[in-house]
């Protein structure tokens, strides 16, 4: 222990450091929510802040120098949300560790790109009281994505999935599994594209091998359930 404390202040703004609690990261510019994150997390009984960080520099240095549990970042550092999306890539490449996010920015495309980046959790700052039951979970390895961000992630994640099957499939063959879910039978698919029983053959054999199934409507169910069709089997943008 004496060593370790030793060794911690050798960098600035160290807090403190608990025998038997999960060591803290906490990467705020705020002074203010520096204060109101610290005292939530000391006053829980198995965590406590370690060490604060003001940027991106900072961070990344208290990452390698310390010996640190997980880390609690703020997107928004120095009025740049860059730098706090590079400070999860770069601390990562360093060094392996749960980071948590706990930011006032609530924009789709910066939820993803954080948890791409590799942060396991993102609250928002209006809830920052579940910060705490976060950091005990990603220590236990239990983490699941906050309610603030989880049907963001799952639409975000759903969109994706849409659009790779717009890419895999040709029109013609969307327009089969469209039909195939509306209940059509293939020689009534054949009639309404106009095409041969050996098109259709070929349109069929090229469904079922970009989905890995047996048949085509297998495939018209898998296409359902990632989102290529609404409700009304209609086609989805």
């Amino acid at each position: 222990m004496e060593e370790r404390a030793s060794y911690a202040v050798e960098v600035d703004e160290v807090v403190r450091w608990k025998e038997g609690r999960i060591q803290v990261l906490l990467v705020d510019s705020d002074p203010i929510w520096q204060q109101r994150t610290a005292g939530l997390i000391n006053t829980e009984p198995d965590m406590n802040i370690f060490h604060i960080a003001t940027d991106k520099e900072s961070a990344i240095r208290a990452s390698a120098q310390l010996d640190l549990d997980e880390m609690i970042l703020d997107l928004v550092l120095n009025s740049s949300q860059q730098d706090g999306l590079h400070t999860i890539s770069e601390v990562l490449k360093i060094k392996t560790m749960p980071i948590i996010i706990l930011t006032s920015l609530y924009e789709p495309e910066i939820i993803v790109e954080a948890v791409l980046a590799g942060a396991i959790n993102y609250i928002t700052k209006i809830n920052y009281a579940d910060v705490a039951n976060a950091v005990r979970e990603a220590y236990r390895g239990q983490s699941s994505l906050h309610a603030d961000v989880a049907s963001i992630i799952r639409n975000e994640i759903g969109l994706v999935k849409r659009k790779e099957l717009h890419r895999m499939l040709t029109p013609t063959e969307k327009e089969i599994l469209q039909l195939i879910g509306w209940g059509y039978r293939q020689p009534m698919i054949r009639e309404l594209l106009g095409v041969t029983a050996n098109t259709m053959k070929s349109h069929v054999r090229n469904i079922n091998r970009k989905f890995n199934v047996c048949s085509v409507h297998e495939a018209a169910e898998k296409a359902k359930r990632r989102g290529l069709y609404d409700r009304q089997n209609r086609i989805t943008c």
